[in-house]
């Protein structure tokens, strides 16, 4: 649910970054045309002799109408695949591979198991006795484990998968909110200034899938250029760490706007605000199973539903 509700909202900013999807694609035939002339060896004299013998304006009209609906066209398909290669590279695979999602998720639990145990040790000692090298440590397994769910049951496969996957947890954790069913509603309350912050960070993780995805594509070049497939490589490494970095941001983000303007929802729903602060995250399960289930019951147990949609 949570990413269906980005998949709308990136829909109707696609006018916005049309310019940022385009560029892409253009770089992506530009690419093509390279490794054709690598490999005819005199490909660019012959392409521009068949140019210069084109003496009619209305062939050039008609040449350049139709190279941009290709770039158009092309760009088109790249920003549609941004958001299923994405899905996939967080983790969410289709049926024949569950089990190895499953699998490797285990195998993350132990990883996270050891990091935990180096943690705990470390948070024994008393932060003034605790040497330059340990407080480094110390500061790099809280940032790392912070891009970790906290309930095993929720870990992915992959670190953009567990990156996203804690950002969506924490209000659930923190405040008893659940992300998927409480964030379109939140984000109707917050500030324009806030959301246009998470819009930015949202479309340039999007950016990142999509440049992703023109890496993988330009190895088809590889028929006329050899150095097509490393071309490729560097450029789906570079998104994926770009993908990496902005998932972190944009995680953040989600996570300060539960923490800023979570009692702007409870207002806007007419909800009580919690009592104590102890208490806040059985408010807000209740909030949750309200908005999404229509049941008045104060009192009603809720469970968090898949995120599997």
């Amino acid at each position: 649910m949570f990413t269906k509700f980005w998949d709308e909202l990136a829909e109707g900013l696609a006018g916005r970054w049309a310019a940022q999807a385009l560029g892409p694609a253009l770089v992506f035939w530009g690419g093509g045309l390279l490794a054709w002339v690598w490999h005819t060896g005199r490909g660019w004299q012959r392409l521009t002799n068949r140019l210069a013998a084109v003496d009619h304006p209305a062939a050039y009209v008609a040449l350049a109408v139709g190279g941009l609906l290709v770039l158009a066209a092309s760009s088109a398909v790249g920003s549609w695949l941004q958001l299923p290669v994405l899905r996939l590279l967080e983790g969410y695979w289709p049926w024949p591979f569950r089990r190895l999602r499953f699998w490797l998720a285990r195998r993350v639990v132990k990883r996270l198991e050891k990091k935990e145990e180096e943690w705990q040790t470390l948070v024994a000692i008393e932060p003034e006795e605790r040497g330059a090298e340990q407080q480094a440590e110390y500061a790099r397994l809280d940032a790392q484990l912070a891009r970790y769910p906290v309930d095993p049951r929720h870990l992915m496969p992959t670190r953009l998968g567990n990156i996203l996957r804690a950002a969506e947890e924490y209000p659930l954790v923190r405040y008893g909110l659940t992300t998927g069913i409480c964030w379109p509603r939140l984000w109707l309350a917050i500030p324009k200034e806030a959301r246009d912050t998470l819009s930015q960070a949202r479309q340039r993780l999007n950016g990142a899938a999509r440049l992703f995805v023109w890496g993988l594509l330009f190895a088809v070049w590889t028929v006329w250029a050899w150095w097509a497939v490393p071309a490729a490589l560097v450029v789906a490494v570079a998104a994926y760490w770009g993908m990496l970095h902005a998932a972190g941001v944009y995680g953040d983000l989600v996570r300060s706007a539960f923490d800023l303007y979570r009692f702007a929802l409870y207002e806007q729903v007419r909800w009580p605000l919690p009592d104590e602060p102890q208490r806040e995250d059985v408010a807000g399960r209740q909030l949750s199973e309200y908005l999404f289930r229509g049941t008045g019951s104060r009192y009603v147990t809720f469970s968090h539903p898949s995120q599997e949609g």
